[in-house]
């Protein structure tokens, strides 16, 4: 039986590390978490990957008497360990990379910066093409684009399908078409040929995850609410 999932409210994290690395010079780190004044971050069963972001304030003397910016320096794509313990005492520990830095406040002693992190599939994914044919299961086929063509190493949840489904690749970028996969998707359920609604894909701290809509349903069915929460 599916457990229950028992929603709780929404409390600050408790942040552990923020460690940049430097892509020019290897070993070269910094820890902002000291400096951080928002972490915000989200993952949804409608969203390809997780993502970050980290508004942190910088002193000017964060490395080698520079800002993090300029002394390691952060240009786009550094690696990035983010850990903190969220409000459901569940401790995270996820590796992203940073895909947009935006300073909005800098002066002679001080500045604030905003962080863009992004998976590293999300940097591959624009980097990589879906370009051979694929025939057989649609599952081993998601299986296939993320080992083969994302590079993941993360862990994979991909509920198998019922129905094959040949294609080309046509040089369409990875996440394209691990969606496009989902409308042509059959759960290897009793009847469910015609009578199902598709699958989702979907990253969250756990992994990639390619599950039917139906799957999913079942075990919102057990999703239960504190009646402090119910309006």
């Amino acid at each position: 039986m599916t457990e229950p999932i028992t929603t709780r409210q929404a409390l600050p994290a408790f942040i552990e590390g923020v460690n940049i690395a430097s892509n020019s010079d290897q070993g070269k780190t910094v820890d902002l978490s000291t400096g951080v004044i928002r972490l915000q971050y989200w993952e949804s069963i409608l969203q390809d990957g997780i993502r970050a972001t980290v508004m942190y304030g910088d002193s000017g003397n964060t490395i080698d008497e520079k800002t993090a910016i300029d002394g390691l320096p952060i240009v786009g794509q550094e690696k990035v360990q983010l850990k903190f313990t969220d409000n459901n005492e569940e401790t995270l520990d996820l590796t992203f990379y940073v895909n947009n830095v935006k300073p909005f406040y800098d002066d002679s002693n001080k500045s604030a910066v905003l962080l863009d992190l992004v998976s590293k599939e999300f940097i591959m994914n624009q980097k990589v093409r879906v370009s051979k044919r694929y025939d057989g299961k649609v599952s081993e086929h998601v299986k296939s684009i993320l080992e083969d063509v994302l590079k993941t190493d993360k862990d994979l949840d991909i509920e198998e399908t019922q129905n094959n489904y040949n294609f080309l690749g046509l040089n369409k970028k990875p996440y394209y078409m691990l969606n496009y996969l989902c409308k042509a998707s059959v759960p290897s359920t009793q009847n469910s040929e015609g009578n199902t609604a598709g699958f989702l894909f979907y990253e969250t701290s756990k992994g990639y995850k390619f599950k039917s809509i139906d799957t999913l349903s079942v075990s919102y069915t057990h999703l239960t609410l504190p009646t402090s929460d119910l309006v």
